[in-house]
C-alpha cells in the first residue's frame, strides 16, 4: 500500500503536519478563479492547457512547446517513466518513493545511491560514479523529500552534463524549490540541455492539492510531446487550469511565503532539537528527524498527525517527517511532543 502525507480520512486529526503545504493557504485569486470554473465544467478541459502553457511560458522564460502539464507531479512522473520506459534508473535514497513506484511499473532496474544520517544525508560526488554507460534515467529531488536538503549547483551542473554527455535522462524535481529563498543556481534551469527534465507543482506554493496541477519544463520540444502522448488525455480539469492561471499573477505570494518559512522553520527546529531529538537541518518547509518509535502513534492519539517516515528506502522506525506551519500550530506541536516524551 502506497503511503503519503495529508491522508485524514477516518482518522482523528485536529492538527495536520503530514502534508507539507503552504501554511498561508490557498490565495484568494486563486479560490476565486477555480470557484468561478466550475460552471464552465458542463465542457471538456482543454487538452493541452494552451492558456496556462502561455502563461508558464512567459513565467518560466521557456518555450511554449517545452512545457507539459499535468494532474499533478505525480502524474507527469508516471507519464514521464511510461513514455520512456527505461530499462535502467538511478534513484537517490531517501527520497519521494513515487519515483519507485513508476519504474517498478515498467519493470525497471533501480540502483540507490545512498545518503546517509552521518554525513547529514547529503548527495556528494560520488553520486557522479553511478551515472555509467547502461543507465537511462535518473530522478534528483532537490530540495529533497524528505530530507529538505538541496543539491550544490557545482554538482548539479557536473551531473547536467554526464547525464548529457551519456545520454541519460535527467529529471530533477524541484516541488519545494519556492520555499527555500534558495538563489536561481540551485535549479537545474541555470545548467539545462536536451536531456532534463524539471518538475514543478502548484501543489504545494499555492496549497491546492484537491486541484491537483503541476508542470514539465523539458528541455527540447521532442521530449515534451512524447511526455504530453503519454498517459491520460484530458490530464488537467477546467478549474485546476484556472487556477493555475490565477496563481501566476498574485504578488509577491513567493516572498512572503519564504520569509514567513524562514522564520518558522528555525523556531521549529530549535524547538524540536530542545525537546532532545535528532533533527535534520532542511531548507524547505518541513523537518526530518529521529525520536521514539511510537512518537506519530502517540501524537495522533491528541489529535496531531506527522508523517511516519518507515516506508521510505533508507529509513527506519523512528524517522518522522513534520511540516512548517503556523506559529500557534508549531507551538501546539511541541507541546504534545514535550508531553507524549515526559
Amino acid at each position: 500500500m502506497r503511503i503519503h502525507g495529508g491522508d485524514v480520512t477516518e482518522k482523528n486529526v485536529i492538527y495536520d503536519f503530514s502534508a507539507n503545504l503552504n501554511p498561508l493557504g490557498m490565495p484568494e485569486q486563486v479560490i476565486a478563479a477555480a470557484s468561478a470554473a466550475v460552471s464552465e465544467c458542463t465542457r471538456y478541459p482543454d487538452p493541452e492547457c494552451r492558456k496556462l502553457r502561455k502563461k508558464l511560458s512567459v513565467y518560466e522564460n521557456i518555450p511554449y512547446e517545452n512545457i507539459v502539464c499535468g494532474n499533478g507531479a505525480a502524474d507527469l512522473i508516471f507519464r514521464i517513466v511510461h513514455a520512456f520506459r527505461p530499462e535502467k534508473a538511478v534513484l537517490c535514497i531517501p527520497s519521494f518513493s513515487e519515483y519507485r513506484y513508476a519504474l517498478e511499473e515498467v519493470d525497471c532496474q533501480i540502483t540507490e545511491y545512498i545518503t546517509e544520517a552521518s554525513d547529514d544525508f547529503t548527495v556528494n560526488e560520488g553520486i557522479l560514479d553511478f551515472l555509467t554507460d547502461d543507465v537511462d534515467i535518473i530522478f534528483l529531488c532537490t530540495p529533497n523529500n524528505p530530507t529538505g536538503k538541496l543539491i550544490s549547483p557545482d554538482l548539479l551542473r557536473k551531473i547536467s552534463e554526464k547525464c548529457l554527455e551519456k545520454n541519460i535522462i535527467l529529471i530533477c524535481d524541484e516541488c519545494f524549490m519556492p520555499f527555500t529563498g534558495a538563489s536561481s543556481d540551485h535549479s537545474l534551469r541555470s545548467c539545462f540541455n536536451e536531456n532534463c527534465i524539471v518538475l514543478k507543482a502548484f501543489t504545494k506554493l499555492f496549497a491546492m492539492p484537491g486541484l491537483r496541477l503541476g508542470y514539465a519544463l523539458c528541455g527540447s520540444a521532442e521530449t515534451a510531446a512524447r511526455i504530453h502522448n503519454s498517459g491520460q488525455f484530458w490530464s488537467v480539469s477546467v478549474p485546476a487550469e484556472e487556477a493555475g492561471v490565477a496563481a501566476l499573477d498574485v504578488k509577491d505570494w513567493k516572498e512572503k511565503t519564504v520569509a514567513f518559512i524562514t522564520k518558522e522553520r528555525e523556531y521549529l527546529t530549535e524547538k524540536l532539537c530542545g525537546c532532545g531529538l535528532e533533527v535534520t537541518g532542511s531548507s524547505a518547509n518541513f523537518l526530518l528527524f529521529r525520536s521514539c518509535d511510537d512518537l506519530g502513534k502517540l501524537l495522533l492519539e491528541k489529535g496531531i498527525m506527522i508523517r511516519e517516515c518507515t516506508d521510505f528506502c533508507g529509513l527506519g522506525n523512528g524517522y518522522f517527517r513534520t511540516a512548517v506551519r503556523t506559529r500557534k500550530e508549531n507551538e501546539i506541536l511541541v507541546e504534545g511532543i514535550k508531553e507524549v516524551l515526559s
